[in-house]
């Protein structure tokens, strides 16, 4: 229920703001905490409608004085800077303060984006900004004078620096896209590879997500365990993971999937209330993270691999013997993220049913290689190997073609559920016959 509840929550935030933000519909979900048997599921619930709200409150602009005459603005980054395709710097952040022509300062809220000469801002420094907004919501920064920097910025800048020099045996492209899966950063604004992604629908395979906290888990975990055993290893595994996502600027989508495991590996909560408890914790540390894109649609494939994925994957043993489990969660993924890919781009590709499966293993793959090379730097043949292996199938032109209508989409919800049911009902068909006979097959007594 938390998985469907989310989903709906979203999309409810993107496009029915005031309805999420209004008290009234906390108070009609209040009953549901009394009279429902599963109050500590309703509670939850609320819970999230409530930091829904609140995220709402962060994000959404509000400037009391006329935008065509603000002069200067008082930001907090929320993401660190980056160089954007076009060769425009820029990088997100919360308002606090904004001021006129006439030196009017009015306290402002909600999320900006400045567009600047600096190339210097990391996540959570606060910063003055001298300029205009070009349109609304967007801030072309003439200068920009920084207020406060966040700790342990310069630590990261240090280990950046050491990464690229780590990486510098590598040929270009493989480095770029070793940045890319390190640490978010292209150098170019947006490599060919990120392009290519995007047209076959697997951008998500490269973006930070909980897949790097996995491999690095996984790379980990069995040395750790050698000495300190499998129950402390997965605590003691929790520090390395959380340098990785303190040195990536605790970008959204790792900072679900760390929440997520922490909860899991500490508390030993079922997957759907450590779900919900998530994005509640993930609200409350940074509200402003949450509608930004890689949260969307981090938390949207989430919840869709939840709720279909292992479906998908009894539906395909039953077909062919074989749990397809790429493919499962692929379509799953697409299925709770598209309304979302044609609301930000105005077009969507199914092509990543057919090349996720591939792209993710061999990312899988990169990544894993990536690590041993970072800490023995021998050979870099295999990863440029395999760079070029990803290169080449991203490079294909079967299978690419983009939509601009949501006909497509649909089509795609009518096979999916078609599946579903087919394979619900074969399973059930018996049962079905019987029932009106007034006999009851239930699974015991199947299984005897």
């Amino acid at each position: 229920m938390s998985f469907l509840f989310l989903i709906v929550i979203y999309y409810l935030m993107l496009f029915f703001p005031g309805l999420i933000a209004s008290a009234s519909i906390c108070l009609a979900l209040l009953p549901f905490i009394f009279f429902n048997r599963t109050r500590k599921r309703s509670i939850i619930l609320l819970s999230m409608l409530l930091s829904a709200s609140n995220v709402l409150d962060c994000t959404y602009t509000a400037i009391p004085v006329n935008e065509a005459v603000v002069q200067k603005i008082g930001v907090r980054a929320v993401e660190d800077g980056a160089l954007k395709k076009g060769g425009k710097y820029g990088f997100p952040a919360i308002l606090t303060f904004s001021s006129d022509d006439d030196i009017l300062y009015s306290s402002s809220s909600g999320e900006v984006y400045i567009y600047s000469d600096k190339e210097s801002v990391r996540a959570g420094d606060e910063l003055i900004c001298y300029g205009s907004f070009s349109e609304p919501s967007f801030f072309v920064a003439e200068r920009i004078i920084v207020t406060y920097e966040k700790p342990f910025r310069n630590l990261r800048g240090k280990m950046e620096s050491l990464l690229r020099e780590r990486l510098s045996p590598l040929s270009e492209g493989s480095g770029q896209l070793a940045m890319m899966l390190l640490l978010a950063i292209v150098d170019d604004g947006e490599s060919p590879l990120s392009e290519l992604a995007r047209e076959k629908g697997v951008s998500h395979v490269f973006a930070l997500s909980g897949m790097h906290l996995s491999i690095i888990s996984s790379l980990l975990l069995p040395f750790i365990a050698f000495f300190a055993g499998r129950k402390r290893a997965e605590r003691i595994v929790l520090f390395p993971l959380f340098f990785f996502t303190f040195l990536s600027g605790f970008r959204a989508s790792l900072l679900r999937a760390l929440i997520f495991r922490l909860l899991n590996t500490v508390f030993r909560g079922n997957d759907e209330d450590s779900f919900a408890l998530t994005f509640i914790i993930h609200s409350a540390l940074f509200p402003e993270s949450l509608m930004r894109a890689g949260a969307v649609f981090s938390y949207l494939s989430i919840a869709g691999l939840f709720l279909l994925s292992h479906r998908f994957e009894d539906f395909f043993e039953e077909i062919t013997g074989f749990r397809l489990s790429f493919i499962a969660s692929s379509i799953s993924c697409l299925i709770f993220t598209i309304p979302y890919s044609f609301h930000l781009f105005s077009s969507y590709s199914l092509s990543g049913i057919i090349y996720s499966p591939v792209i993710n293993a061999l990312t899988t793959l990169y990544m894993g290689l990536l690590f041993l090379f970072l800490a023995f730097p021998v050979l870099s043949f295999p990863l440029d190997a395999c760079y070029l292996a990803i290169e080449k199938i991203l490079s294909m032109t079967a299978f690419s073609s983009s939509f601009e209508n949501l006909e497509p989409y649909y089509v795609l919800i009518s096979i999916s559920s078609l599946l579903l049911i087919s394979c619900f009902l074969k399973r059930n068909l018996l049962a079905y016959i019987l029932k009106p006979c007034g006999i009851l097959i239930t699974k015991r007594q199947k299984k005897s």
